[in-house]
């Protein structure tokens, strides 16, 4: 059985003149609160960049890679924490007294309520700009004040800058004095890797007298060539006086010795535990790995070092700084035409919303009528 819209429409054509009176009383109504009784409101704007992201530590981007990629938005972060904090907004509320303002100020819970209805009159709007993959960058933030006074919004909105701006200041200081209690930790560290090195390595160089062990196998090469090339000439030498005079002769004996000499020499140079200026070969293959290890590491320590000096200047630097991160670009100004009430949209909002509420008890009270007049909810179950 399809629904009968009939006695519906009949009901409402019927009541025309009844919603005509009223529609009228309803635009006279929100004529009179949108123009005589809601105040006028006069909004002023100040317009600010967040903190720029600067060059990160090297150490906080090893520590965290997407640092860099984020630091925008954490600073965007940073600036909407510090805004809804409760101490801005205690100083807010005490410099422009509206516990008092708000009628609130024997209220039990003045605070809490004030902070919901200064919401209205106090807020920060951000503009966004899409950075792709689904993430978004803040490119900018307003504080927008409204006030029944020009003059109080003006200074409503210069006060909170003020207040985030110093803030942001404090909050600079301290991270920066923190890196730098990091960093100084790290490089104390370091410096002490560092001399524990040094002192490893001097004693390794003193005790095995390698001082500079390529220098030295070079030399030691160059020696051992210098022999080996002496004795391949004294056995040419051993040979042909051999061949020239028949048993022993001064000359000859003088050339055995020589190659005996030269023979000691080369086995010291080849197979010599002694540790030496200049090393023997054997010794040389044991000491080039041990030295050039502990050299590697007091490099690799001293870089650090460097590194970490660099960082610790930087951190300095930065707690030095009490220049806001914040950069005003449009400071707030006296407001010459109001900013709220809209009272056109007001009336239509009013008047539409009473009319809406009127049509609907009209509406079901035709429907409980038929309702009733059906018989419906008399009749037996089964019948």
């Amino acid at each position: 059985m399809m629904f009968d819209l009939k006695p519906y429409i009949s009901l409402l054509w019927g009541s025309r003149w009844f919603f005509l009176v009223n529609l009228v009383l309803a635009m006279a109504l929100a004529v009179c609160l949108a123009f005589f009784v809601v105040s006028k409101e006069y909004c002023s704007q100040a317009t600010f960049l967040p903190p720029v992201a600067g060059s990160s530590s090297m150490l906080a981007l090893s520590a965290n890679p997407l640092l860099g990629f984020l630091s925008g938005d954490e600073s965007g972060d940073n600036i909407e924490a510090v805004f809804e904090t409760k101490i801005i907004k205690r100083k807010i509320i005490e410099k422009f007294n509206l516990y008092d303002n708000y009628k609130l100020k024997k209220s039990p819970n003045k605070f809490e309520q004030t902070v919901k209805r200064m919401r209205k009159q106090v807020m920060l709007a951000s503009a966004m700009k899409g950075k792709g993959i689904g993430m978004s960058k803040t490119v900018s933030y307003s504080i927008q004040c409204y006030h029944t006074s020009p003059d109080t919004a003006l200074l409503m909105a210069e006060f909170i800058f003020a207040c985030l701006d110093s803030a942001m200041i404090d909050i600079s200081i301290n991270k920066a004095s923190r890196n730098r209690e990091f960093i100084e930790a790290q490089y104390r560290a370091s410096q002490e890797k560092l001399d524990s090195l040094q002192d490893e390595f001097r004693d390794f160089q003193v005790a095995h007298k390698a001082f500079d062990i390529t220098e030295q196998m070079r030399l030691t090469l160059k020696v051992y060539a210098d022999v080996k090339a002496a004795a391949v000439m004294n056995d040419l030498r051993l040979i042909a006086l051999q061949r020239e005079f028949m048993g022993n002769s001064p000359e000859i004996a003088e050339a055995q010795n020589a190659k005996r000499v030269y023979e000691r020499k080369l086995a010291e140079f080849e197979k010599s535990d002694s540790y030496d200026v200049l090393p023997s070969l054997n010794l040389s293959s044991e000491l080039m790995p041990k030295y050039t290890n502990l050299y590697r590491a007091l490099e690799v320590q001293n870089q650090v070092n460097i590194l970490l000096i660099r960082e610790l200047e930087q951190a300095r630097l930065q707690e030095s700084r009490d220049v806001s991160p914040l950069v005003l670009i449009d400071p707030a100004y006296k407001a010459e035409y109001k900013a709220r009430p809209k009272r056109i949209p007001m009336v239509i909002a009013i008047t539409g919303g009473y009319m809406f509420f009127l049509v609907t008890i009209v509406l079901g009270y035709g429907f409980f009528a038929e309702f009733l007049k059906s018989g419906f909810w008399l009749a037996k179950p089964g019948k």
